[in-house]
């Protein structure tokens, strides 16, 4: 590592990571990359991308390296971008703190470490907001708040870290919402909660789901979220900052057009029995949902709601997320963000054509988010 300019990267084989290192690449190809993996196969398929890569463990001190490799870290490192969480809904609060606290702790000792660090972007998710409704800004989230699913509630803790030591270091956090699929073809690269989320909104083996017709979805596509996220850390850095990576009011749909979409969508496609319509579930409250299941003899669902409802309990909590400080960050670049219903008929089309991940791709027991 000789560069004078050097990356250090975390998350870079994940659903966003794997994407933002192109432009990283484009728009800085002087600057040294050093990615973060934990498989050595890993390592070589980034190597053979251009990228550095080191063989450690994020949650293990020094970040599992040996003391030399974390030292010439130290020494070259002027740049940290943290994408890298376990996504995962289903895992205790104590699992995921491991990595999602654990992992923060391990990145910010290292920027201490680095005395020629410039800026820390750490890659953060609306669902800090926990069960909290209402609209949120651009600031940091207060403490006080309950939480749905353990991914929730160890973002949040994570995000404390990360203000309290923007005391010291210059850091900026950026906030992404559920990224659903690149945007032209509808690609998916992880399917996720989410996905089959989509998959079981008009199955009659769940006839109640949480929800309001007016709720906003915001969901963004892969490849517009990693270009933002680039553009506005390699161009646009400010410490002390939070930025919002979605697709705010004007840009999100309500949960009743995604239903609408899903169906028309599902209906078209030459897997879908020719003239049936697909039946939507009733929108209850997340209290009459859990009662539901609660009284349900069907053991069948409950194991159903057992793997998805760390996610589609989420669909019963209003929130809104204010966008315009990284729109304006965002000015100049070029980057729109596609319409919604284009890109979200195109993922589904995809995961249509795919069976929902089973023909080819990874299946991930979490929502496809920030990481």
């Amino acid at each position: 590592m000789t560069s004078r300019e050097c990356l250090f990267l975390t998350g870079a084989t994940g659903l966003v990571g794997r994407t933002l290192i192109q432009f990283l690449k484009e728009n800085r190809p002087e600057r040294s990359i050093v990615a973060l993996v934990r498989q050595p196969e890993q390592a070589v398929s980034l190597q053979e991308q251009g990228l550095e890569a080191v063989i450690g463990d994020l949650a293990r001190p020094r970040l599992g390296l040996f003391a030399d490799d974390y030292a010439n870290l130290c020494e070259d490192v002027t740049e940290i971008l943290h994408v890298a969480a376990d996504v995962r809904f289903d895992r205790s609060v104590e699992e995921a703190r491991r990595v999602n606290v654990g992992g923060v702790r391990e990145i910010l000792e290292l920027a201490r470490q680095c005395g020629g660090l410039r800026k820390l972007g750490h890659v953060s998710t609306a669902y800090v907001n926990g069960c909290r409704e209402g609209v949120f800004a651009e600031e940091p989230m207060a403490p006080g708040q309950t939480f749905i699913n353990s991914y929730q509630q160890t973002k949040f803790e994570a995000e404390q870290l990360v203000v309290e030591a923007m005391n010291e270091l210059p850091i900026s956090i950026y906030r992404i919402p559920v990224v659903l699929a690149d945007s032209a073809d509808g690609v998916i690269s992880q399917f996720g909660y989410f996905h089959h989320l989509l998959r079981l909104l008009p199955d009659t083996r769940i006839p109640v789901i949480p929800g309001h017709p007016d709720l906003l979805v915001d969901m963004v596509p892969a490849d517009w979220t990693a270009a933002s996220l680039a553009y506005i850390f390699d161009f646009r850095f400010t410490a002390g900052v939070v930025r919002h990576l979605c697709a705010g009011a004007e840009g999100s749909m309500r949960f009743s057009e995604v239903a609408e979409v899903i169906c028309e969508t599902m209906e078209r496609h030459p897997s879908y029995p020719r003239g049936q319509l697909v039946r939507q579930p009733r929108l209850v409250s997340i209290a009459e949902f859990d009662e539901f299941v609660r009284c349900s003899a069907d053991g069948g669902l409950r194991r159903l709601v057992a793997l998805l409802g760390h996610h589609v309990r989420l669909m019963g909590v209003r929130q809104e997320y204010r966008n315009e400080k990284a729109q304006a960050d965002l000015e100049g670049s070029g980057l729109v963000l596609p319409e919604m219903r284009s890109f979200l008929t195109n993922a589904l089309n995809y995961c249509l054509d795919n069976n929902w991940g089973r023909k080819s791709l990874e299946v991930v027991g979490a929502p496809v988010s920030s990481s």
